[in-house]
């Protein structure tokens, strides 16, 4: 039985095929656990921190983006948040977490790679924290606690009085207009995508 190619697994996770994002999981668990145990030992943070990168993006995979190379952009995320995962635990960091080549055949070479190895977070913070800030203040309020505290839907609702589907479709609709305002002031793909991940 022929395996599906990982861009065509990823469009199906896209796309809310429960199926096709099982079998990217299961693609792709071995490898992201060899790359998390090189940055920490604890092996029970490794397989949490997978297991949380996954369900975010079946969560937001309405709003995720469609990149060409899906492994690498996986293998980013987790990684920013394996490193987060360890400060908060004091657990031990073996090594900064860049992406290498030695025993990760499934890590494909990206521009969004490089271009979070070659640009400092700040910088991109700075471009998305001004981009936000040209949003309406209600969806500027939405974004901050949905990302930023890292409230749920029904969290936003209690706050906001607003009801759960009115919050997603506004949250979308934010997302789309910061990739709207993003494109129009000139910025690459490649900048768009590495600022994408700071919302994941």
């Amino acid at each position: 039985m022929e395996i599906p190619a990982a861009g065509e697994l990823w469009e199906g996770l896209l796309q809310g095929d429960e199926a096709r994002f099982f079998e990217l999981f299961d693609t792709w668990y071995p490898g992201l656990l060899a790359y998390g145990l090189r940055i920490t030992q604890d092996r029970e943070l490794v397989k949490d921190t997978i297991n949380q990168t996954f369900f975010y993006f079946w969560e937001k995979r309405a709003i995720l983006i469609t990149v060409e190379h899906p492994a690498a952009y996986t293998y980013t995320s987790f990684r920013r948040r394996l490193i987060s995962a360890a400060a908060k635990t004091n657990a031990l960091l073996q090594f900064p977490g860049d992406l290498v080549n030695e025993g990760l055949d499934q890590v494909e070479a990206s521009h969004e790679h490089l271009l979070i190895s070659q640009i400092r977070l700040r910088e991109l913070e700075e471009i998305l924290s001004r981009a936000i800030g040209r949003l309406s203040a209600r969806k500027q309020e939405l974004i901050r606690m949905k990302y930023y505290e890292g409230l749920s839907y029904s969290e936003i609702a209690d706050k906001t009085k607003l009801t759960e589907r009115t919050i997603y479709n506004k949250i979308h609709e934010a997302i789309k207009t910061l990739r709207a305002n993003l494109t129009a002031d000139g910025h690459s793909k490649e900048i768009i995508s590495a600022i994408h991940l700071l919302l994941l």
